[in-house]
């Protein structure tokens, strides 16, 4: 059972498109910050604050690479089963548009 704060925090970050298209895309495995960049049309501090929001409510889990950020779904989250099965039912427009630069994985 959660908190309605906590089920709160995780639902408004599972509220915005751009949010659940960049889960989608981590579903498939680790993503660098860069990679997100490349794919949306907003600013990188825009890219960052969307990663630090999936963060903060513990859906994500980063790795550090030199100047690199690297973002993968949070497997011990308690949300995550919650997460999953959204993300199982979305659809994206988004192609695979992996990082081309030298921080590809």
């Amino acid at each position: 059972m959660h908190t309605a704060e906590e089920l709160s925090k995780v639902l408004k970050v599972l509220g915005d498109p751009t949010r659940l298209t960049m889960l989608k895309q981590m579903q498939d495995g680790e993503q660098c910050a860069c990679s997100f960049v490349d794919c949306f049309d907003i600013s990188q501090p825009a890219i960052s604050r969307h990663l630090k929001m999936m963060r903060q409510a513990g859906l994500l889990l980063e790795r550090r690479d030199k100047q690199w950020i690297h973002y993968r779904l949070n497997e011990t989250s308690p949300f995550y089963p919650i997460v999953i099965e959204l993300l199982n039912n979305v659809e994206t427009d988004v192609a695979d548009c992996g990082c081309e630069t030298e921080c590809a994985i």
